[in-house]
């Protein structure tokens, strides 16, 4: 009786489990993963954007100047690792120019986190650079 009890507890947990999977699958809207050089140091970005996407492509080639742009939150969003902060993929565009507070460093926010995430809100790393995918 016991273990009929555990067996139907764990099969509810594993189906719960499952289905979580799927949805965190299922809600991430389709694009493409970039890796962006900022003086040296690198970070992964995710784009939805069609747009977007597009020039970033071209900025890998060499074909524009622009750079990333994009709203911070914290953790490294399933893509930015080892950094504890991500740029939120629906808000990620490619920029001409941008204000001067956001600019700066990826280990800038990292050693800020607090600060980046809830002051300023957005990183624009003017000399950010598309150099590949991951």
């Amino acid at each position: 009786m016991v273990r009929a009890l555990y067996a139907a507890v764990a099969a509810v947990l594993l189906a719960g489990l499952a289905a979580g999977v799927m949805l965190t699958l299922q809600t991430r809207p389709a694009g493409q993963y970039f890796i962006v050089d900022v003086q040296g140091e690198r970070f992964t970005i995710y784009v939805t954007d069609p747009e977007t996407i597009k020039l970033a492509e071209e900025n890998m080639r060499g074909g524009n100047n622009l750079f990333p742009t994009g709203a911070l939150a914290r953790g490294d969003g399933g893509f930015n690792s080892p950094w504890s902060w991500h740029l939120i993929p629906e808000t990620v565009r490619m920029a001409e120019v941008s204000i001067e507070l956001c600019d700066g460093l990826p280990s800038h926010i990292e050693q800020a986190l607090d600060y980046w995430i809830d002051t300023v809100g957005q990183f624009c790393p003017w000399s950010g650079r598309i150099v590949g995918k991951p």
